[in-house]
């Protein structure tokens, strides 16, 4: 009987252990629905925090500070990617000894062991999105073939380029210090549109919802989603976009790829 039971323990050990390692899926995640931790400086949203086909942790948060707060000051953990986008309001941003005081649609890239303060030293909140890119370490991990730094991009920077849809913003397309790229755009689609046909491609993507209402086709499955939803398409899914809102929707388009 001891040992049915000891047997019984294993194989349940054994059971969570492969959950606990198994691969985020396409899907969507919204803001509404994310599990929120109050803090003295506002609040924290958990979207997810998994492994990914490319990453080791893929770990999503939106952080709100309140007028006149501050965030701790950290160190992005190494063999980390750290990427923050503003969502509302304006904020003052450190890395290292880079300062910048950036608004709604601004973007930063932290890397591995880089020193990073947020403050809001404003009469409103402002809220940031964080994504923090962990690759599996390993023998071959991507190592930058050029002195890479971190990056700091004012959306007000951003050239609307207009298209027969509606218009695209183009941030960059690079490597990082644990990414071997990492391409980041804002498509803005009008209403009763496609951005494109079905396709896949071997980049792990998600796509942030900025304004307006959308619909995902993941692999034959519909996602709908609106401000502040976050689809996360796998590497090789079928995926597509529409607006079925009204009016035009925007929203961020970052792909990703690890050694």
């Amino acid at each position: 009987m001891k040992k049915v039971r000891l047997y019984f323990l294993l194989v349940i050990v054994i059971i969570f252990s492969l959950a606990a390692k198994q691969n985020l899926t396409s899907g969507v995640f919204h803001w509404e629905s994310s599990k929120v931790k109050k803090n003295n400086s506002g609040e924290v949203r958990q979207y997810l925090k998994s492994p990914t086909a490319m990453l080791e942790m893929f770990e999503v948060t939106a952080t709100t500070l309140n007028k006149g707060k501050g965030s701790q000051t950290y160190l992005v953990e190494k063999g980390t990617d750290e990427l923050i986008i503003i969502k509302e309001g304006v904020a003052e941003i450190q890395v290292n000894e880079e300062l910048k005081v950036l608004g709604k649609g601004s973007l930063v890239v932290a890397l591995s062991g880089d020193k990073v303060t947020i403050n809001n030293k404003q009469n409103s909140d402002a809220v940031y999105y964080s994504f923090s890119y962990k690759p599996h370490p390993s023998d071959t991990q991507h190592q930058a073939s050029t002195e890479i730094s971190s990056v700091f991009m004012d959306w007000k920077d951003i050239e609307l380029k207009p298209n027969a849809t509606g218009g695209r913003r183009d941030f960059f397309r690079q490597e990082f210090s644990a990414l071997k790229e990492l391409e980041i755009h804002v498509t803005t689609l009008n209403n009763g549109t496609s951005s494109h046909a079905g396709h896949s491609h071997i980049d792990e993507e998600f796509v942030l919802m900025i304004y307006g209402d959308a619909e995902m086709d993941l692999d034959g499955t519909h996602y709908k989603g609106g401000p502040g939803s976050l689809f996360y398409l796998a590497s090789q899914g079928i995926h597509s976009i529409n607006n079925i809102g009204t009016t035009p929707c925007e929203y961020y388009a970052i792909r990703w790829k690890a050694e």
